[in-house]
């Protein structure tokens, strides 16, 4: 992601067991099929087993899973290990959070990067998230495999900085 320095906290959700089976053993097939082609030339075999090799590498990198890491100003959400698509939340536009089970496939069509009229998730599996309630009026959900533990982790780290009202 693009912020320097150490994060205080990360957590990591990645892919559904069953995503990643399909994912790995499609691509080793696709690479496998190409290694025993009779049709092309040796090299035209490395050539393509190669690509699919990379193809797998680049897109485990740049998009498998979600990484939440928290920096004592602001969190980041982003896909993948590589951090290219991720979103910043400075704690002070968070008016409130919670942890909640909803239900992906009728609230968003799914999972990844996903948009809802003033709904907006960042998740990678399962069925349960951190919502944050943002000034602006978004409701931003966070998959997290460990929800209420992201929570406290973002009100410890958050504190006083969020817009939210401490509750007593």
């Amino acid at each position: 992601m693009a912020t320097r320095g150490r994060p205080i906290y990360t957590e990591s959700s990645r892919w559904p067991g069953w995503i990643q089976i399909i994912f790995w053993g499609t691509m080793l097939l696709a690479i496998a099929a190409m290694a025993a082609s009779p049709s092309k030339s040796p090299v035209g075999r490395m050539v393509g087993v190669v690509s699919l090799v990379a193809v797998l590498v680049l897109t485990e990198w740049l998009v498998a899973g979600l990484k939440v890491r928290l920096y004592p100003e602001h969190m980041e959400v982003g896909l993948g290990n590589a951090g290219l698509i991720h979103k910043r939340v400075r704690y002070e536009d968070i008016e409130e959070l919670e942890s909640v089970k909803y239900h992906p496939l009728a609230e968003f069509g799914g999972w990844g990067v996903r948009f809802s009229g003033k709904k907006r998730a960042w998740t990678a599996r399962g069925d349960r998230a951190v919502v944050l309630h943002m000034a602006d009026g978004i409701l931003l959900y966070v998959g997290s495999d460990k929800p209420q533990r992201l929570e406290e982790r973002i009100r410890a780290v958050g504190g006083t900085r969020m817009g939210r009202k401490e509750s007593g």
